[in-house]
């Protein structure tokens, strides 16, 4: 009761997500100051009233878009570093993960990450966990250089490259095509660690143990 739902809104079952992809949608037309909150609320189908049940203000629904492609990188890294994978085969399964993950999404986060509209606290600690994404890359490649799994390469330039392969990716996934999306994170997770394999290390062989 309170959160009733306009004339207009659409066939979801999750509130939340509407009113995030609602506003993904209006950000990338007229900015985050550019939107307001009655414009959010009425492209998601909601009373303006309603739509505060949900975000307190409408920077919360930044927020939320940002930590609803960074919480499931970050746990996927933590997971992976558990197992007792080479360091190629860790790299490859997060980069195909993180694409796949990135494409899926209902926003494209290369713009949330280039915008600049905010750049409060709350903002600056979302950008200090998202280096913890960059420090595990760096840690894999370091770690494979060690065991001979990787050639010499500058790891905090590559693990970079490797992070701006998989967000922009983004730019031009095909998001309605789950298939292709899935392919796509395939090719670009098999071309960036084929790049740095050392010499006489098969790419083939990383996969297989990646899946088995």
């Amino acid at each position: 009761m309170g959160r009733p739902r306009s004339g207009e809104a659409p066939a979801s079952d999750d509130t939340r997500a509407d009113i995030i992809a609602a506003a993904a949608r209006l950000f990338r037309a007229k900015g985050i100051a550019g939107a307001s909150v009655r414009e959010i609320a009425a492209e998601a189908g909601l009373r303006k009233a309603s739509l505060y049940y949900y975000f307190p203000a409408k920077e919360d629904i930044v927020y939320a878009m940002i930590e609803g492609v960074l919480a499931p990188a970050l746990d996927m890294q933590k997971k992976l570093s558990a197992t007792a994978l080479s360091e190629a085969a860790r790299l490859y399964l997060y980069l195909r993960f993180d694409v796949e993950m990135l494409c899926a999404a209902p926003y494209d986060c290369t713009w949330l990450l280039s915008h600049g509209d905010l750049s409060d606290t709350r903002l600056a600690a979302h950008w200090k966990e998202r280096e913890k994404l960059l420090g595990w890359l760096r840690a894999r490649l370091r770690e494979g250089q060690a065991k001979g799994e990787f050639a010499a390469c500058d790891g905090a330039t590559v693990a970079k490259a490797m992070l701006a392969a998989t967000e922009y990716s983004v730019t031009w996934a095909e998001r309605e095509d789950r298939a292709r999306i899935r392919k796509n994170a395939e090719e670009v997770a098999a071309l960036l660690v084929r790049g740095v394999l050392a010499e006489g290390k098969r790419f083939d062989d990383v996969k297989a143990e990646a899946l088995s």
